[in-house]
């Protein structure tokens, strides 16, 4: 049987490679950390470990939405829609991992046996610009990492603090870089961000339950519950996008997930709730919660840090390289 240790070990791996894949340009600053949707694993044949990623912690708060036209402007209103849920739910997969304009509050909670992770995404985003503002966080049983990301579509600055983390040149706060570094990261997609999204093909068995008002966009609010084995199977071609986002291996590939998805009018899931149900004998517990809203809007650019929080030259330039590099 794994132990707790190795399966802790598991989980900080699997969290890292989520990290890298899911990152909006650098959080590869230490073993666990990382920009992203959410991840969590559960190591082979193991009772009692698991591990998650990237989403809103508890307490934090999305931005303020960017300033333009209103959702309630922009977004259709809900029309009479004939097709059966599963439908709805299988087009949200690709209308969702399409959307290049959003803002985004994702959380993770897991308890792995005695032992807790909370991850974070908190963010505006504009993948053809690029423009991001969007912060992660990392607590690990009390560890804590958090890294902040702005573009403004010239320049890239991260910002990164807590335990582990390496002191920028000069007590600087950011390290600067060009925004096409950021732009040009393979990574640097909505499917890796937005990847647990996929679970909504596994709603064969959904249930329409009623509409619900969402960033002032009116959704459609479907319930179903999965194994995360079935829905890993339904999300087909896009599999490995899923497990990046949310990876339970081993007996954790048994659980029981009880999802909630809000689906709009574009087919763009709104909000995205996951309650992981353990077999017996497994020690995991979480949640997984996703919001985007603004969906499409304009994405106004951050202000430029202060020149003296800003490293430069060929030192700070190294480290970013680095960072990005993963």
């Amino acid at each position: 049987m794994t132990t707790l240790t190795t399966a802790t070990t598991t989980a900080t791996r699997a969290v890292t490679t989520t990290a890298l894949r899911t990152r909006l340009s650098a959080l590869a600053l230490t073993s666990c950390l990382a920009l992203s949707g959410c991840g969590a694993i559960l190591g082979e044949g193991d009772d009692d470990g698991g591990g998650g990623g990237g989403g809103g912690t508890a307490g934090s708060t999305a931005p303020e939405p960017s300033a333009s036209t209103s959702a309630t402007e922009q977004e259709p209103e809900q029309e009479p829609d004939d097709r059966a849920p599963a439908e709805v739910l299988e087009a949200a997969a690709d209308a969702t991992v399409a959307t290049r304009r959003f803002t985004i509050a994702s959380s993770a909670e897991l308890e792995i046996a005695t032992q807790e992770l909370r991850f974070s995404t908190d963010g505006r985003i504009d993948y053809d610009v690029p423009v991001s503002e969007t912060t992660i966080a990392v607590d690990q049983d009390g560890a804590t990492q958090e890294v902040t990301i702005l573009s403004d579509g010239e320049s890239l600055w991260v910002a990164a603090e807590g335990t582990g983390v390496p002191a920028f040149p000069d007590g600087a706060t950011y390290l600067e870089g060009d925004a096409t570094q950021l732009a040009e990261d393979e990574t640097f997609t909505p499917e890796d961000l937005l990847g647990v999204v996929y679970v909504t093909r596994s709603g064969a068995e959904a249930t329409e339950e009623g509409t619900e008002e969402v960033d002032g966009v009116e959704t459609r609010r479907y319930a179903w519950t999965t194994t995360y084995a079935e829905a890993e199977t339904a999300a087909g071609e896009d599999a490995e996008a899923f497990r990046t986002a949310f990876a339970l291996t081993g007996e954790g590939a048994r659980s029981d997930l009880a999802v909630e998805a809000w689906v709009g009018p574009d087919d763009v899931v709104r909000r995205l709730a996951i309650d992981v149900q353990a077999p017996p004998g497994i020690q995991l517990d979480g949640t997984y919660d996703l919001e985007l809203s603004d969906v499409g809007e304009e994405v106004a650019p951050p202000a430029a840090p202060a020149d003296d929080e800003v490293a430069r030259g060929p030192e700070a330039e190294a480290l970013l390289e680095q960072l990005l590099a993963g």
